[in-house]
């Protein structure tokens, strides 16, 4: 069992390779593939909604631990995304992976209009919680449903000029799975967000640095910090490497949460495990299927969809110019012609 090397506050380590010889295997089809033995369920089932990875109250509650303190985590980046947006002359954004709304309220705090959405409901509602109590957030920010194969009938209301800029981050896109192959459902996403996009709009759009996690089996020096979770809540952090013909294929994330101090700590699923020393409350976070595009295959999507001679660049956690040391995300900005 090789070690992974420690990032931030995660205890990492990588629990293995399964192979999938049937690379059309179902969605919810039984894997005969099992690191411990025995059958296991694909680990998600998009065809039901409760099987999602965060369909329930209770994952978005653990996302919120897994996120850390919002300010912090505004603060590795926030800065930089401001200066972007204004150097673009922004006004409209379209946060289409908003989670529980903290990068659309500093957004809308920021005097951008926004338009949240999200595929998760009880995610949504959390966004919805904190315009209710803030009134002077409503004039300026949208909340609904989006789906990003469908996002033309998402339950907000797109200005008919189109968005200035679209924003999909946090590592959120490679959530997305690649439901028919040869990354189709992918690019049918990008262009949904490319038809969003008024001329010269620009999308930006993140991903983690996989090609140092294929390369190495392990994360970027930990020196350089994670810019979006900040948390000191996550612990026993497993990757599982999900092999098709040769090629890894999706990377599958356990971890631990700690749950002191919440009301999670009441959850029937709660286990005492042991951490630095001391059994603290904790539950399990779901294993999320991750796409591990490299750069370069992410590159190349977003010119199939928006033309080689599209305005690009790359944005080392957000850093302008080349940064020095390995970055945790690659920032991909690219313009509609």
């Amino acid at each position: 069992m090789a070690k992974l090397e420690k990032l931030s506050t995660f205890d990492e380590k990588l629990i293995g390779t399964r192979k999938v010889e049937n690379t059309k295997m179902a969605v919810g089809e039984e894997d005969q593939t099992n690191l411990n033995g025995g059958n296991r369920k694909k680990v998600v089932n998009y065809n039901k909604v409760e099987d999602r990875p965060y369909y329930d109250g209770k994952e978005a509650q653990m996302w919120h631990l897994f996120v850390g303190d919002p300010a912090t985590r505004l603060s590795n980046y926030q800065d930089s995304l401001l200066k972007l947006l204004k150097d673009h002359s922004a006004r409209t954004v379209y946060d289409v992976a908003c989670g529980t709304g903290i990068d659309s309220i500093m957004l809308v705090e920021a005097g951008f209009k926004v338009v949240t959405s999200d595929a998760d409901e009880d995610f949504l509602n959390k966004a919805r919680d904190v315009k209710g109590i803030r009134p002077e957030l409503d004039q300026d920010w949208q909340i609904g449903y989006g789906d990003w194969l469908d996002l033309s009938s998402a339950s907000v209301k797109h200005p008919a000029e189109g968005y200035d800029v679209i924003l999909c981050i946090g590592n959120s896109f490679t959530a997305l799975p690649d439901f028919e192959g040869e990354f189709r459902t992918q690019i049918k996403a990008l262009e949904n967000y490319k038809k969003l996009l008024k001329v010269g709009g620009m999308l930006i759009v993140d991903h983690y640095n996989y090609d140092y996690l294929l390369a190495h089996k392990s994360f970027p020096p930990s020196e350089n910090k994670n810019i979006y979770y900040t948390t000191d809540k996550i612990f026993n952090t497993q990757v599982e490497w999900v092999e098709e013909a040769g090629k890894v294929t999706s990377l599958i994330f356990r971890s631990d949460v700690d749950v002191s101090g919440t009301n999670l700590e009441a959850d029937p699923e709660v286990q005492m495990k042991e951490r630095n020393g001391r059994k603290v409350p904790t539950l399990q976070r779901k294993g999320l299927p991750l796409c591990p595009f490299t750069r370069d295959e992410f590159v190349g999507l977003l010119k199939t969809v928006f033309g080689e001679g599209a305005e690009y660049r790359a944005l080392p956690d957000f850093k302008q110019g080349v940064s020095e040391n390995l970055p945790n995300y690659w920032v991909h900005c690219i313009v509609k012609s």
